[in-house]
């Protein structure tokens, strides 16, 4: 029975979810709730497991940074106004790529009469004056500027 408690101790204060692997992680899935979805990453179905386990925990802003920090590019950075919590991206220009698996664990977490608002970093003119040239403008993804 002392070996039991020890396991189920060792479950509920796990924390390092980047270390399982993939049965860990359909089993974690189930017991959480979450689809399992094998057209995604390990990585991503990781962060979705840590951020479902973070949601369990009573909801707060620092719940929502931890869950942004544990993203796979992290680099976010999230703050409360009355009504809204907003997550501004630090990182590369553009909507960063797997975005809907955090936005997937953030509408779980956050409550339903909070808005998300998020504001992606774009590329703006002072970073691109007289900094690059035409060929690295024909370069740069569209998506790496506002309205792009």
């Amino acid at each position: 029975m002392d070996q039991l408690a020890e396991r189920i101790l060792a479950v509920s204060h796990f924390d390092n979810f980047a270390l399982l692997n993939r049965a860990q992680v359909e089993y974690y899935e189930k017991i959480l709730g979450l689809p399992q979805d094998d057209n995604k990453s390990l990585d991503d179905r990781r962060a979705a497991i840590q951020a479902a386990w973070q949601a369990a925990q009573k909801p707060s802003l620092a719940t929502v940074q931890a869950i942004c920090d544990n993203w796979k590019t992290g680099g976010i950075i999230a703050s409360y106004t009355p009504g809204v919590i907003l997550l501004r991206f630090l990182g590369s220009p553009g909507v960063p790529e797997g975005i809907e698996t955090l936005k997937e664990a953030l509408e779980r977490t956050v409550p339903a009469h909070l808005v998300l608002d998020y504001a992606f970093r774009y590329l703006l003119i002072r970073e691109v004056h007289k900094k690059m040239t035409l060929a690295q403008l024909a370069e740069t993804p569209l998506n790496h500027f506002a309205g792009g």
